[in-house]
């Protein structure tokens, strides 16, 4: 089970705490252009959380309700269909899911479960929500950079499968808006 802590020893020796959770959400491109102030209560409500190797992060189909950063350790995602898990991808520390959860409701499109040992930096959608309620000019902020790194995402998937888009009417991607 994973566990919770403001401030925690990180599995690579380094100590974990507020500055490094405000430096982190700084640079995360959903906070990008949000007041200093604000992502300062934001770096002080997120948490650290442990994950033993194997132990899942979210589940498939399940409510997301915080996002999660790993500061340390490798996670594999997976998807589910039918019968079948296949692991689309592993990433380590730098990875960063969840920011939709934060805006609206959204279940998890698939599991992400860690491969060794890790540690995460998270902040609950409640949270969230109570600090957006006090600061409710970050919304708009916050909504138009998420727009914008969909938009990044698919112009850049649209690059990447051209072919396969045009074998397919031109119809994949197009559905996002």
């Amino acid at each position: 089970m994973s566990s919770s802590t403001g401030l925690r020893e990180g599995l690579s020796g380094k100590a974990c705490g507020f500055n490094d959770h405000l430096e982190i959400l700084r640079e995360l491109p959903i906070f990008n252009g949000v007041p200093l102030d604000v992502v300062k209560v934001l770096a002080y409500l997120s948490s650290v959380e442990s994950f033993a190797a194997g132990e899942a992060l979210c589940e498939q189909g399940d409510p997301l309700e915080r996002c999660v950063y790993v500061l340390c350790g490798d996670v594999e995602i997976v998807r589910h269909a039918g019968e079948c898990a296949n692991i689309m991808l592993t990433r380590g520390s730098g990875y960063f899911f969840g920011g939709l959860g934060l805006l609206a409701a959204a279940k998890a499109l698939y599991t992400v479960r860690a491969v060794t040992p890790t540690q995460c930096l998270t902040l609950g959608k409640e949270k969230f929500l109570k600090t957006a309620q006090r600061f409710p000019d970050i919304l708009p902020k916050i909504l138009g950079n998420v727009v914008e790194h969909v938009f990044r995402w698919e112009e850049a998937f649209l690059t990447a499968h051209a072919e396969e888009c045009a074998s397919r009417g031109g119809e994949m991607g197009l559905s996002l808006f």
